[in-house]
C-alpha cells in the first residue's frame, strides 16, 4: 500500500468467519439455521433446506434468502440465538482488543458489520472476550438491509461522517460483502481463503489484516495534507 495512501477515518469489521474460524460452529448454526427456517416456514426439514438453497441462489447470504422466503429476520435471528452457543466453539482471542484499540488510538473510528441478529452477534462477541461498547458503530440485519445490499454500509459512512474511500472494509467473503465495498469506493481486506478481485488485500488472518491496517494508517499523510475534492 503506497506511503502516499489518503487518510483513512473508518474501519468496518465483519464478523463471522473475519474476527474467529470455527468449522465446528459453522456446522452447528447450518443445522440450526435449517431448524428454524422449517419451525417458520411449517415445512420438514429437507423442504426448508431445500427453499433455502434456492433463495441463497438469488440473494447471495442467509440473512438476505430470509426475505425472498417471507421470514421475519428479527424473529428468526431470535430463535436462531437461542438455539446455538457459540462460545462451545470459539474461545476468547487473545490480544484482539489490543489490536482493535490501537487503531483507535491512532484515530480510527472502528465498526462491526453483520447480517447476524442482535443477540447472536452479541453472543458471539461474548465468546470472543469482546464488549459491544469497543466498537464505535454496529450494524446487524436488524438495523439494515443486510449485506450484499450498500444499506448498511452507507449508514456506518454516515454515522463516521466521512466518504466511502475513507474507509477500509475487513471481511472473508468476496461476493457477500468485499465487492459491495469495493465498488463503493473502499479498501478492502479478505481474510482467509483465496484471493480475490474483490479483495485490495489479502491476510491469512484477522490479526495480519490488523496490522496491516494499522502500517498504512501510520504512513497516511497528516491530517490536513490533502485537499478534499472541490
Amino acid at each position: 500500500m503506497p506511503a502516499s495512501a489518503k487518510r483513512f477515518r473508518l474501519v468496518i469489521l465483519d464478523l463471522d468467519g473475519t474476527l474467529y474460524s470455527s468449522k465446528s460452529y459453522v456446522e452447528e448454526l447450518g443445522r440450526a439455521v435449517v431448524r428454524v427456517a422449517a419451525e417458520m416456514l411449517g415445512t420438514g426439514l429437507e423442504e426448508a433446506e431445500r427453499r433455502l438453497s434456492m433463495a441463497k441462489e438469488r440473494s447471495i447470504t442467509t440473512s438476505a434468502a430470509l426475505g425472498l422466503l417471507g421470514l421475519d429476520r428479527r424473529e428468526f435471528y431470535e430463535r436462531l440465538a437461542a438455539l446455538v452457543e457459540p462460545s462451545k466453539h470459539i474461545g476468547p482471542s487473545v490480544g484482539l482488543e489490543e489490536r482493535v484499540r490501537r487503531l483507535k488510538g491512532l484515530g480510527l473510528k472502528v465498526a462491526l458489520h453483520t447480517n447476524a441478529g442482535r443477540s447472536l452477534a452479541s453472543k458471539v462477541l461474548t465468546a470472543l472476550g469482546l464488549q459491544p461498547d469497543l466498537f464505535d458503530y454496529i450494524v446487524t440485519s436488524e438495523d439494515a438491509e443486510p449485506k450484499p445490499s450498500p444499506v448498511g454500509y452507507e449508514r456506518l459512512v454516515s454515522a463516521a461522517g466521512c466518504r466511502p474511500e475513507q474507509c477500509i472494509y475487513i471481511g472473508d467473503r468476496a461476493l457477500a460483502e468485499l465487492r459491495t465495498a469495493k465498488m463503493m469506493g473502499m479498501l478492502t481486506v479478505k481474510v482467509g481463503g483465496r484471493p480475490s478481485i474483490w479483495a485490495d488485500i489479502h491476510a491469512g488472518s484477522i490479526f495480519e489484516a490488523l496490522s496491516i491496517v494499522e502500517r498504512a494508517v501510520r504512513n497516511a499523510p497528516p491530517r490536513g495534507a490533502e485537499r478534499d475534492p472541490d
